[in-house]
């Protein structure tokens, strides 16, 4: 596992400078700040402070994070199975399983320290508008329950969250919409490596491409959502989507394991 560890730092150290790596997480941020622009508009409006973690829950909720704010996160890890040009002297030194369970691990990394940086800029974004706990803030709840609707029509934000408003705090919503988020990125960072270690480069991208195209045709045809806003019943169903993305994503890293042993890596 050290191995594997090292390898993830080393790739970190390559790629967290590339121009690929600083486009993807500015776009990223580029989206946020368009869904922010909007709901901090309404709570101006709305002329009441809201929770500064709100933003990052409301904004995620709507569904343009799943559409838009996925972009950056896919072009920071698009040149998977990140072959390189000491990937044989990597492949030599700690194997072919060592190197993969690597690559595993930076994905996963990348799509922490990306969605972290999403929610990071989010709530500093917020600071100059209202406070930080566990209370849900009058804009917010005006929001969730239709009472402002004349306002939030003119800002274009919505949020269907009466019920995670009920069970959770705001800390915890923001908690829980944080991994929906992480597994998302996760799943499709995985998804995109394997195809691409499989089949060769195209195939990576139309995968994604399919997978990320059919959630927002099954949000809107049979209101099969990515958002715990939609799940949060006080039974504890909003864990049943992220156990889903992680049995795919396990699936899947078995695949790669095997794939690993028997392709040419270099090659791809």
């Amino acid at each position: 596992m050290s191995k594997a560890i090292r390898i993830t730092n080393g790739m970190l150290r390559q790629e967290i400078g590339s121009v690929r790596g600083i486009m993807g997480y500015l776009l990223g941020v580029t989206f946020l700040a368009l869904s922010l622009n909007d709901f901090l508009g309404y709570a101006m409006e709305m002329k009441e402070p809201v929770n500064i973690c709100e933003a990052f829950i409301v904004s995620e909720n709507q569904g343009v994070a799943g559409r838009f704010w996925v972009l950056g996160y896919l072009l920071v890890i698009s040149d998977a199975p990140f072959a390189k040009g000491n990937t044989y002297l990597l492949l030599y030194r700690s194997g072919r399983r060592i190197w993969n369970m690597g690559m595993l691990l930076y994905i996963s990394t990348q799509a922490f320290m990306y969605t972290m940086c999403l929610a990071v800029v989010s709530v500093v974004a917020s600071i100059p508008y209202g406070f930080f706990g566990g209370l849900w803030s009058s804009p917010v709840y005006m929001l969730g329950t239709n009472a402002s609707s004349a306002v939030a029509e003119k800002y274009y934000v919505f949020f269907e969250g009466v019920g995670m408003m009920k069970y959770m705090t705001a800390l915890q919503a923001f908690g829980i919409t944080f991994l929906y988020m992480l597994c998302y990125f996760i799943f499709l960072g995985v998804l995109l490596y394997v195809c691409n270690l499989v089949l060769g480069s195209f195939w990576g991208l139309a995968a994604v491409a399919t997978a990320h195209l059919g959630g927002v045709i099954l949000s809107v045809i049979a209101r099969v959502h990515q958002s715990p806003a939609y799940y949060v019943d006080g039974t504890g169903s909003y864990w049943k989507y992220p156990g889903m993305m992680l049995a795919f994503i396990l699936v899947m890293s078995l695949v790669s394991l095997f794939a690993a042993e028997r392709v040419d890596i270099q090659a791809r």
